[in-house]
C-alpha cells in the first residue's frame, strides 16, 4: 500500500536527528488506506506533497512540524503523494532550534521561515528534499549542555527495563524533580512518565514478540504495572492493540 524508506542523517544533522525517512503512495485505482501509527517521544519535520491536495489540515506541497502525538493515531492515505521527514532525537528539536517541544506536542504546524534562519523552498523530489532537510538542520552545532544530560538520562531510562516507577528516574537525574519535568516538558513535549512507559512498553512488545506462552500478568508486574488491566489500557493506547493481538501478528 506504501512505500516506506528510512536511512541515517550526516554527522551534523545526526547531532539532532535520529533517522531520515520517507513515505510513498499511489492509490489512485484503489480505496483509501487507513494506516496506524505508533507514538513515540519524537518531533518530525516533514516536506510533503502529493495529489491529495490537503494532508494534517494544511494545503500541500507543505513542510510542516509534527509534535509528539499522545496516543496511537490513524492517518488516512489517498490518492497519491510523498513525504519526507526528519525524526528528531528526544529533546533535539527544541535543542537544534530553542523551541518549546511541549508547545508543539498534539499539533502539525506549518514552518515558519525564521525556524530555519531563512525562507527554505524544498523541491517535491524524495532525494533533494531529503538533502535540504540534512543541510538546514546540520547548518547549527552550537553545543546545548542540557540537551546532552537529557540526552544520557534517556538513554539510561530506555535501557533500563527495571525502572518502572518515576522516582526512579528522579533519581538518575541530576536535576530537581521540578526542573527535570520542566525539562522534559520543554525538550521532549511530554512529561517523564509519559516517556517511562513508552520505554516499558517497549520491552514489553519485545517479549511478546520473542517468549512464547508468555504470561501476559506475570509481564505486567514485571515491569510495574499495578495489575494486567492497566497493562493492557496502557499497551492499546500506544500501540493500538491489546497484548494478544499483538502477540498474534509479530511473534516469531
Amino acid at each position: 500500500m506504501f512505500d516506506l524508506q528510512q536511512w541515517q542523517p550526516s554527522a551534523a544533522a545526526a547531532v539532532w536527528v535520529e533517522n531520515f525517512w520517507s513515505v510513498t503512495w499511489d492509490l489512485r485505482d484503489a480505496e483509501p488506506f487507513d494506516s496506524t501509527v505508533i507514538t513515540f517521544p519524537a518531533v518530525h519535520l516533514t516536506h510533503e506533497w502529493g495529489a491529495d491536495e490537503v494532508r494534517h489540515g494544511h494545503r500541500l506541497p507543505a513542510t510542516l512540524v509534527h509534535g509528539v502525538v499522545e496516543r496511537v493515531f490513524t492517518t488516512t492515505l489517498s490518492a497519491s503523494g510523498s513525504v519526507v521527514g526528519a525524526r528528531f532525537r528526544p529533546g533535539g528539536f527544541a535543542a537544534r532550534f530553542g523551541r518549546d517541544a511541549g508547545a508543539l506536542t498534539g499539533r502539525v504546524l506549518p514552518v515558519d521561515d525564521e525556524l530555519l534562519g531563512a525562507a527554505v523552498t524544498f523541491a517535491d523530489d524524495i532525494e533533494q528534499a531529503a538533502a535540504a532537510l540534512d543541510t538546514a538542520i546540520g547548518r547549527r552545532a552550537d553545543p546545548d549542555a542540557t540537551y546532552g544530560v537529557l540526552l544520557e538520562l534517556l538513554d539510561r531510562v530506555s535501557a533500563d527495563p527495571q525502572l518502572h516507577r518515576v522516582e526512579q528516574v528522579m533519581a538518575l537525574s541530576p536535576w530537581s524533580e521540578r526542573t527535570t519535568q520542566r525539562v522534559f516538558r520543554r525538550y521532549v513535549g511530554v512529561p517523564v512518565k509519559w516517556v517511562l512507559c513508552r520505554y516499558r512498553l517497549q520491552h514489553a512488545a519485545l517479549e511478546i514478540e520473542t517468549v512464547p506462552d508468555l504470561d501476559f500478568a506475570d509481564l505486567a508486574v514485571r515491569l510495574g504495572w499495578y495489575d494486567q488491566a492497566h497493562f493492557i489500557n496502557d499497551f492499546g493506547a500506544m500501540l493500538g492493540c491489546t497484548p494478544g493481538e499483538y502477540a498474534n501478528r509479530y511473534r516469531g
